[in-house]
């Protein structure tokens, strides 16, 4: 009886410590980890004198947090894939090839426009809307006053009016892949007479 818990201890130990070295920490973190994993599945099977049902409980107990930390850690990860897939998508809308190495390589067309804009009419940016959620826009402009933009939305493939204000870091044209200040951009434009 005692190797079978001493087997099911060493396993659960090595489980933790794969599932440690894998979340890619710091490795001092991981190394403290890795010794109170040791220790705590080295207790828990040393218990079996003293008491089988305390070995149990600790040998399962060690194995519940491991197994929360594992689906925890891949719940986190799951979200950032989905992020990245729609920055993926969003680039498939505006017609840019699937290896993209700059933001130079983003057609020049207006679409709202039919005709060939200049550099400061397609842009992109983080927009934080009324409720505070966060999206990545492109955005070919129509009109800017100073306050809103105007102009067609990749993401929600149709014409919208976004605020100035809500505009979360800098403005990035997709011409150049320039970065410019959300109110200086907006100044810029509309120097231009939109």
């Amino acid at each position: 009886m005692i190797y079978t818990f001493a087997l099911i201890g060493l396993i659960s130990t090595v489980w933790a410590i794969r599932s440690i070295y894998l979340k890619g920490n710091c490795s001092y973190i991981n190394l403290a980890k890795s010794l109170f994993a040791i220790i705590y599945f080295t207790a828990a099977v040393v218990m079996v004198k003293v008491d089988p049902l305390v070995t149990i409980v600790m040998l399962l107990l060690g194995s519940a947090i491991v197994s929360r930390s594992n689906q925890i850690y891949k719940s986190q990860n799951s979200a950032g894939k989905d992020l990245s897939n729609e920055h993926k998508s969003i680039l498939v809308d505006i017609g840019a090839p699937k290896r993209m190495t700059s933001f130079s390589s983003l057609p020049s067309k207006n679409f709202t426009l039919g005709m060939d804009a200049g550099g400061l009419k397609n842009i992109a940016f983080n927009y934080v809307n009324a409720n505070g959620e966060s999206s990545f826009r492109d955005v070919d402009v129509k009109k800017c006053d100073g306050n809103y933009i105007e102009g067609y939305c990749h993401l929600s493939h149709k014409f919208k009016t976004f605020r100035i204000d809500r505009v979360e870091g800098d403005v990035i044209l997709r011409d150049t892949g320039e970065m410019m200040n959300a109110y200086d951009w907006a100044d810029e434009l509309t120097s231009h007479k939109l």
